[in-house]
């Protein structure tokens, strides 16, 4: 079974984007994990306890998510090509 990078990418990369987003609505909202969010921050530029911090940690999310799942399945894709097996 072979993976579609393009598509997986996306899908998780709309995961980390919402994960990113909640994270820092919540911090902003409620100070849950405010300090964790600063330093994350360090991290992701932009990204912080913030509307604003959320809405940036939402592009990186999102950014991250789709190169490194999209890279995985292509590798992932590569190895199930070389092993034969369908």
């Amino acid at each position: 079974m072979r993976i579609h990078p393009v598509k997986f990418g996306v899908a998780f990369g709309i995961v980390y984007a919402l994960v990113f987003f909640i994270f820092g609505a919540m911090a902003a909202l409620f100070g849950w994990g405010a300090e964790f969010a600063d330093f994350i921050g360090v991290f992701y530029p932009g990204f912080g306890p913030s509307f604003a911090g959320a809405l940036i940690g939402a592009i990186w999310g999102f950014g991250v998510g789709f190169v490194f799942f999209a890279l995985a399945a292509w590798i992932y894709n590569a190895l199930v090509g070389r092993s034969g097996a369908r």
